[in-house]
């Protein structure tokens, strides 16, 4: 049985009269401690599936499961419980809480879970370990990104969501970054999900799913993924 599995997933929003189907009947499996890239162009349903995976949003219709429990029917404290231990965020527009330092942004995270990484420790994984006692303020955009995936990863989720992880990085901090939830993947068995526009990242995932008008165009099966350090973009 695989760790995840999207069953004929529909999510319909309403503006007005107005219907607008993000996602249509959308089905695929993940295994355990696969690294999963989802390509499309914006409009083609791919944040709304990652909200859906990270229980930030419920499905219109169909059925959700993750690690054997279906989780488009949690409500209350298991939904918050969920959130809170078994799943991590990368926002594409960082979400950083303006008045902690990097540190403190990302302690915010391990303060809430158990055997958590150590702070300092990840963020100088993502190459910030003279920038742990500014503020947001202070950090670059890139930066910013970079505390905002060290705080997801600090947390040990079973499963790390990213919308557009590399999409504020340059070509060598973005591989840094990659390097990063490879080795992550690799030694805590953690599943990884990344949302992007940026193709050039699809030969290191073990699955690439490609979304189009809210539904999957294609899925491939890298059965060999490329390293990090092979990539260029």
């Amino acid at each position: 049985m695989a760790y995840i599995e999207f069953d004929k997933v529909c999510k319909t929003y309403k503006m007005g009269e107005v219907e607008i189907k993000a996602l249509n009947k959308v089905s695929f499996e993940i295994n355990k401690g696969e690294l999963v890239v989802i390509l499309g162009p914006s409009g083609a349903g791919k944040t709304t599936c990652l909200n859906l995976l990270g229980a930030l949003d419920k499905p219109s219709s169909g059925k959700i499961v993750i690690d054997k429990e279906t989780i488009s029917d949690f409500k209350g404290r298991k939904l918050t419980k969920f959130r809170r231990l078994d799943v991590g965020f990368v926002f594409q527009f960082y979400n950083l809480v303006q008045n902690l330092t990097a540190k403190e942004n990302v302690e915010l995270s391990t303060q809430i879970c158990k055997n958590s990484y150590d702070a300092c420790a990840i963020l100088k994984k993502v190459g910030l370990q003279k920038r742990i006692d500014n503020f947001p303020c202070e950090l670059s955009g890139g930066e910013q990104q970079r505390v905002a995936i060290a705080r997801a990863v600090a947390k040990k989720p079973k499963l790390l969501l990213c919308d557009e992880p590399t999409g504020a990085l340059d070509s060598k901090t973005g591989k840094q970054v990659l390097r990063l939830l490879q080795s992550t993947i690799k030694k805590d068995k953690m599943t990884v999900v990344i949302v992007t526009h940026n193709s050039a990242i699809a030969p290191i995932a073990d699955k690439v799913i490609t979304f189009k008008n809210g539904e999957i165009e294609k899925i491939k099966i890298n059965k060999k993924p490329k390293k990090v350090g092979e990539l260029s973009w």
